[in-house]
């Protein structure tokens, strides 16, 4: 009997009932997209260490690794320290690359620049009445910092107070940020629309003008910075996402920006929630797969759907292939959208505990590949 091509790996049928052309172990080779088998390639060692992280830019022209509590760029010109040792997450957007493990995060730009990602809020100004010309009323007083690459922070709390006629504004106490300048905003008498009046390097001023002299409205009013404890991120439809996991209620509150500002999140509104803790995040056409340690989710912007019963296996192991997403569960390699398990039928592994993943497009063909912590169990093999 003659085999005209090979089928693959088939693990979870019993071995006697297979036809010749599946494989009960595949070890060290290939199959082709003919059928044909081959040895895999060999490899060659780059650089050694103990690397927990690593990120590819789409475009493959940069590599960033996380090695001793460092993240460096592979030719050795940036490295920026780490205070935690948590896995570290990427997304990447407009070729900037955004990381965040929880307690560490930041922006690196395609020159290895490093911008902050998180912010501080500033702090209240305090406000004073002297002697002046302006109308009696309530007057209101917040601050927004603009960074040093131009981005504007979302504003503090305001600092108030109520002139009589013949009175101006002292204000001081004005926050400042190391490299970057203050946008001080004033609403003026008994109004609640602030208007930008002053961008300081200085902690005080006296206003005494028109309120026809103060400038453009303050739209950050209540916007806030990428919080604490958030970790796995992804870029979707112009918002950034980051997943925050609340252990006391078990669930995870995934946060999303204002669009194209991915700095800045309206902790009021601009989010949704999730059962379990969410381990993946990754973008398609028309949904964020949101992959939780339990389930598999998609996203549409106003709705969440169940995708599978079962999870997916924490780490950056989703890949984009044409129109659709990959990525690895605990049941084996999967597709979106539609919602496909790819190996179930014939494979079946043990997810490991943590997963690597990427699709690798190498002499005509392309291969899903991935790299496991070693654990957990293998779902409905035969052995």
């Amino acid at each position: 009997m003659s085999i005209s091509a090979f089928r693959g790996l088939n693990n979870v049928t019993d071995p006697l009932r297979l036809g010749l052309g599946w494989l009960a172990v595949a070890d060290n080779v290939d199959i082709t997209d003919t059928g044909g088998i081959m040895a895999r390639r060999g490899y060659t060692q780059v650089r050694a260490g103990s690397f927990t992280g690593a990120y590819s830019t789409q475009d493959f022209s940069r590599m960033y690794t996380v090695l001793g509590g460092t993240i460096r760029d592979f030719v050795g010109n940036l490295a920026v320290t780490l205070t935690s040792t948590a896995t570290m997450f990427w997304a990447e957007v407009n070729d900037q690359v955004f990381f965040s493990n929880g307690t560490d995060s930041g922006i690196i730009l395609p020159d290895n620049t490093v911008l902050p990602w998180a912010w501080t809020p500033p702090s209240a100004p305090s406000v004073a009445a002297v002697t002046g010309s302006l109308p009696a009323g309530a007057y209101l007083v917040r601050c927004t910092f603009l960074l040093a690459d131009g981005r504007e922070t979302g504003a503090g709390d305001a600092g108030e107070v109520t002139l009589a006629a013949g009175q101006a504004l002292q204000i001081s106490s004005i926050p400042l940020l190391a490299g970057g300048k203050t946008n001080v905003y004033i609403a003026p008498a008994n109004s609640d629309v602030y208007q930008l009046a002053r961008t300081v390097t200085t902690a005080a001023f006296v206003w005494n003008s028109s309120p026809d002299a103060l400038g453009r409205d303050l739209l950050n009013i209540f916007l806030d910075p990428l919080q604490p404890g958030t970790d796995v991120v992804q870029a979707w439809k112009g918002k950034m996402y980051a997943a925050q996991y609340m252990a006391s209620e078990d669930q995870t509150a995934v946060w999303f920006t204002e669009p194209l500002a991915f700095h800045l999140f309206n902790l009021n509104s601009n989010f949704f929630l999730v059962p379990g803790r969410v381990v993946m995040m990754a973008p398609t056409d028309d949904a964020l797969i949101v992959g939780t340690d339990r389930r598999v989710y998609a996203y549409s912007g106003d709705k969440i759907s169940q995708l599978a019963e079962y999870g997916a296996v924490p780490g950056q192991n989703f890949s984009k292939d044409d129109d659709k997403v990959i990525f690895w569960t605990t049941r084996g390699l999967c597709s979106a959208l539609p919602f496909t398990n790819l190996t179930d039928r014939s494979v079946s592994v043990a997810p490991g505990m943590s997963a690597g993943g990427t699709l690798v497009r190498h002499g005509g063909r392309k291969r899903y590949l991935v790299a496991l912590k070693q654990g957990g169990s293998a779902f409905n093999s035969y052995a």
